[in-house]
């Protein structure tokens, strides 16, 4: 489903009945498929186009270079660089034992105790990261995200525009995801770049790589969860850029399994393609409660199947696992 989301980015513009409409969109994506494309975000071309180029800038550093911006392992607090090798994110799911995945990346999280979605102090802040778009960047996704949480509030019932609000508070599970996946040229035997999972938390906001499934180079599936098929995302036509958006197990919880958190995974290049020959770079923003959330049944959503959990306990657990 594609949503515009220019009313609630801009809602001083549009009457409440064009609100009501996205929210009833919005409800019916995630009941569903589980994933949404979002236009009208008001993220401008030239901030989406400078982090890309910042971001394939880094990744072409030295190994060396790269590692001065490792603060430990993957999903570590501090965030920064995970060479490739230390990720199997398919063992995020119970009982899965999988081969590392071939991609690098660079996490930007909230700091421990900050105020704000900001790279820890002793790391430099903003002012030491490689990429200078970030802090910008990220007030686009928090904004975009304020209006995700309001368009899930009026789906779902709530009285309160703002209920989300106090379940993310500072700090939260917030967390800028830069992932490079380098050319697939060497025959791994791979069958996915990228193993199959359901994301962990909050909403994931997805800026994808705009050469995924053209000429052999393979990309990003998801799997309807009515019929198990894997399902193709096909990167945007339109010259403004969109985001696809899905949800992790906490909305999944919070909704009663009125919304999915749908499995997806991002599939190799075909041997000896042109599409092989080509990196991949995705931006995700990853959004969580606080650490000490509690995750519960949302109201007016029946008698609860899952018991209450700790928003930070089942983060860590899933991030522990996929470290190789």
């Amino acid at each position: 489903a594609v949503v515009d989301i220019s009313p609630f980015i801009q809602p001083e513009r549009y009457p409440q009945e064009a609100r009501e409409e996205v929210a009833r969109l919005w409800g019916q994506a995630f009941e569903t498929l589980g994933v949404a494309r979002i236009e009208g975000h008001g993220v401008s071309d030239t901030l989406i186009r400078d982090l890309r180029t910042e971001a394939a800038a880094f990744f072409e550093l030295s190994s060396p270079e790269k590692m001065k911006h490792a603060y430990g392992p993957y999903g570590t607090s501090l965030g920064g660089y995970t060479p490739v090798g230390l990720e199997a994110v398919a063992q995020s799911v119970l009982g899965v034992e999988a081969a590392p995945d071939p991609v690098e990346s660079f996490s930007i999280r909230c700091e421990a105790n900050g105020t704000g979605m900001e790279p820890p102090a002793s790391k430099g802040g903003w002012g030491a990261l490689p990429f200078p778009s970030a802090e910008k960047y990220v007030d686009a996704m928090e904004r975009i995200l304020s209006a995700l949480h309001k368009m899930s509030a009026m789906a779902l019932d709530l009285t309160e525009p703002d209920f989300f609000d106090s379940y993310y508070s500072r700090p939260n599970g917030n967390a800028l995801r830069i992932a490079h996946y380098p050319p697939a040229t060497a025959h791994s035997g791979k069958e996915f770049r990228y193993g199959e999972h359901t994301d962990y938390s909050g909403f994931t906001i997805l800026l994808q790589d705009d050469q995924d499934h053209s000429n052999g180079a393979g990309g990003l599936e998801i799997q309807d969860p009515a019929t198990q098929q894997w399902i193709p995302v096909l990167p945007t036509t339109t010259t403004t850029a969109s985001f696809v958006v899905n949800i992790g197990d906490l909305w999944k919880r919070w909704t009663n399994d009125k919304w999915t958190s749908t499995n997806h995974r991002v599939t190799c290049p075909s041997f000896g393609s042109e599409g092989a020959e080509h990196a991949r770079l995705s931006i995700v923003y990853f959004t969580g409660p606080r650490a000490d959330a509690v995750i519960s049944t949302l109201p007016g959503h029946g008698v609860s199947r899952h018991p209450p959990i700790l928003a930070g306990d089942h983060l860590l657990k899933k991030i522990a696992r996929t470290n190789v």
